[in-house]
C-alpha cells in the first residue's frame, strides 16, 4: 500500500529491527520522537496521547512542556504531576515523547524481599539478550519507595538533565501498593532511545506515583516481554538524518531547540563559538531543511524546523498504518 504526498507529510514512520529478528507490529515497541530530542529540550507536544496509545497499552513518557510523568497501565494514560498527584489524562492531551507496547506472553516471576538492583538483574537473567528491548511490569507491595516528577517548563527550554537537577520534586513512600511499568532498552546509536531500565509507577488507589529511583520489594510479580522491533513515530523526516549528523552541527540544532528562535550571535554565545562558526553551521542546517532564517520584528532570527504542530492523523493514514506489516517499513 502506497502513501500519497499528503499522508507522508502528516507523519514519518521509521522501523528498526534489532539483532536480525523480525516481529510483527503487534510485538513492536512504539516510540514517539527520539530520546535525544527530548533530552535536549524538545518538550513541545508532538501528537495526542490517543495516537501514541495506538502502539500499545503498556508504557511511559511525559506530557506537553514536560508536565509530569506519564504512566500507561492497562491502556490508561495517567499523569503524575509535580505535586505527586495522579490524574487520568484525556486522549487529546499532548505528548512530546512516549514509549508503548503490548506486553504479550510475558515471562513471570514472583519476587520477595529484594531491591531494585536485584529486580534489574533478574530482568537481565530472564531475557539473557542485551540487544533486545524488554517491557517490564512489577506489581505488588513495596517499601522505601523513592519516586519523582517535574513541573511544566517554560521557554526557552533547558536540557532535561538541568531540569531534573534544579526542578524535580521527590516523594518518599514508606509503603506502596501498586504497579511499576517501563522498559529496558539497549544502547542504540545516535540517541534514538534511552538505554537502561526505566520504570514509572502508579499506586493501586490511582492517587500517586512517579519516575522510580529506589524501592524494596516486599512481595511482587515481575513480568517481562521481549521484542526486537522498534517503530519510531517522528514529526519530521529530518529527525532520522540527525542520527547521523556531525556532532558539532547537531550541537547547534540542539541549541536552537533549547533557546527557541535566536540570532546567530545568541547561538554562538550559548555554545562558546565564534559568530562565523555558528552561522556556518546554521546555514548547513538550513540547506538541509533542519532550520530556517526568518525576519522577525527584532531582526533576523534562526528557527528550528523540528517543532511540529500537534495534529490528528487522518483516517486514511490510520488505515494505512494498520495495514503496514513489512520488516523494511
Amino acid at each position: 500500500m502506497g502513501f500519497d504526498a499528503s499522508l507522508v507529510a502528516a507523519a514519518t514512520i521509521h522501523r528498526r529491527t534489532l539483532a536480525g529478528e523480525q516481529c510483527g507490529l503487534d510485538d513492536a515497541v512504539h516510540q514517539v520522537s527520539l530520546a535525544h530530542v527530548l533530552l535536549d529540550g524538545g518538550y513541545d507536544g508532538l501528537t495526542t496521547v490517543a495516537e501514541a496509545l495506538r502502539g500499545g497499552d503498556h508504557g511511559l513518557g511525559t506530557f506537553d512542556r514536560l508536565d509530569g510523568e506519564m504512566v500507561v497501565v492497562d491502556g490508561e494514560p495517567w499523569q503524575v504531576d509535580w505535586h505527586g498527584h495522579a490524574n487520568l489524562m484525556p486522549g487529546d492531551a499532548l505528548t512530546p515523547f512516549a514509549v508503548v507496547t503490548d506486553l504479550v506472553d510475558p515471562k513471570v516471576r514472583r519476587t520477595k524481599d529484594v531491591s531494585r538492583e536485584w529486580v534489574a538483574g533478574c530482568v537481565e537473567g530472564l531475557v539473557d539478550d542485551p540487544g533486545a528491548v524488554v517491557a517490564v511490569r512489577l506489581e505488588g507491595t513495596f517499601r522505601d519507595v523513592l519516586v519523582r516528577s517535574v513541573p511544566p517548563q517554560e521557554k526557552p527550554y533547558r536540557p532535561y538533565v538541568e531540569v531534573c537537577t534544579t526542578d524535580e520534586v521527590r516523594f518518599e513512600h514508606a509503603t506502596f501498593e501498586g504497579v511499576f511499568v517501563g522498559f529496558r532498552f539497549p544502547d542504540l546509536e545516535g540517541g534514538a532511545a534511552i538505554p537502561g531500565l526505566h520504570l514509572h509507577g502508579l499506586d493501586h488507589a490511582r492517587t500517586t506515583g512517579g519516575h522510580l529511583y529506589e524501592l524494596q520489594v516486599v512481595d511482587a510479580e515481575l513480568s517481562v516481554g521481549v521484542t526486537r522491533d522498534v517503530v519510531l513515530s517522528l514529526p519530521d523526516r529530518s529527525m532520522l538524518d540527525l542520527l547521523e549528523t556531525d556532532t558539532d552541527v547537531r550541537a547547534v540544532q540542539r541549541a536552537l531547540l533549547r533557546l527557541g528562535a535566536s540570532s546567530a550571535d545568541a547561538v554562538a554565545a550559548d555554545l562558546g563559538l565564534s559568530p562565523a562558526a555558528a552561522t556556518e553551521r546554521l546555514t548547513w542546517l538550513a540547506d538541509r531543511g533542519y532550520a530556517e532564517l526568518r525576519a522577525d520584528a527584532d531582526g533576523e532570527r534562526w528557527h528550528s524546523t523540528l517543532t511540529a504542530r500537534p495534529r490528528v492523523l487522518p483516517q486514511r493514514l490510520l488505515a494505512a498504518l494498520d495495514a503496514l506489516d513489512r520488516p523494511d517499513a
